[in-house]
């Protein structure tokens, strides 16, 4: 079971890193902003949908833990919201950076609240990874704007809050499928509210726009699924761990597919997070 976690959360990974290039062809193709955020949700919804009608008792699970699901979508809400208006005020690599934070956010919570034993090898890990995340995305601080540094900041702790209470509900015996289900519908009419009321969302686009939306919506939302089943099989703190693997492959994604550069520098970041990954899946199918 728990290699079956390890596997989860690298897809999550992997997955949640495409997210990053594909939209910026989305973007750079003339898709809008709200329209990527919009579908993001929409399309997740309607992937998740025909599970419903196999869900026992669905109605009541939300009615009796509708705290915790209100408290993972605000999360979600926070993540997207942070990521996406920060790169306004900052550049992209310091919004990133900021908000890579968040596996330590989990450690320290796991560590301090939840008293989960963890070994000093694992936490040297976290943090090794962590440095080599920060030669991977090469972070500029040319640009410092406190709004744009709160904003990731907030799109960091989102991320956190999601992993944290995803594993207080999987203690509670809730399964993905229904988290799933709540945050994707939740967050579909939330942000077409939003986006109708205070920004212009725009449906006039060519179906070419729409496909190639469709490629990060559909990333996002088996990404989105697969970390909501990593956790309850691994742990919120390993889970975070592994999840360092996203902006790896948002960088090599960059590369490939929009033909940036990969400087040295980079690629010795790349191999020191996953032989770090490595290191801790050895680590922990050892335990």
């Amino acid at each position: 079971m728990f290699i079956f976690g390890v596997i989860f959360a690298l897809v999550a990974g992997i997955l949640f890193g495409l997210i990053g290039p594909t939209t910026k062809i989305a973007y750079n193709s003339g898709a809008s902003v709200a329209l990527t955020i919009f579908l993001r949700y929409a399309v997740a919804s309607i992937i998740i949908l025909p599970f419903i009608p196999y869900q026992k008792n669905l109605l009541e699970i939300f009615k009796k833990n509708l705290k915790y699901f209100l408290s993972i979508s605000a999360g979600s809400i926070l993540l997207t919201l942070g990521l996406l208006t920060s790169v306004i005020f900052i550049e992209v690599s310091l919004t990133i950076l900021i908000f890579c934070l968040y596996p330590i956010y989990v450690l320290l919570f796991s560590i301090i609240v939840d008293k989960e034993k963890i070994s000093l090898t694992v936490k040297i890990l976290f943090f090794v990874t962590f440095l080599g995340i920060v030669l991977v995305i090469g972070p500029s601080f040319k640009v410092i704007n406190i709004v744009g540094i709160l904003l990731a900041f907030l799109a960091s702790l989102g991320s956190t809050s999601m992993i944290i209470v995803n594993q207080k509900m999987s203690i509670k015996g809730i399964s993905p499928i229904p988290i799933n289900i709540f945050i994707n519908v939740f967050n579909t009419f939330f942000f077409f509210v939003i986006l109708k009321i205070f920004f212009s969302l725009n449906f006039n686009f060519d179906i070419n726009i729409y496909l190639l939306i469709l490629i990060p919506s559909v990333c996002y939302s088996f990404a989105l699924l697969s970390q909501l089943i990593a956790i309850p099989k691994i742990g919120q703190s390993y889970t975070a761990l592994f999840l360092y693997l996203e902006p790896v492959v948002g960088v090599l994604g960059a590369v490939f597919l929009l033909k940036e550069n990969l400087e040295t520098y980079q690629m010795i970041g790349a191999s020191i997070v996953i032989i770090s990954l490595l290191s801790a899946s050895f680590i922990s199918r050892r335990n």
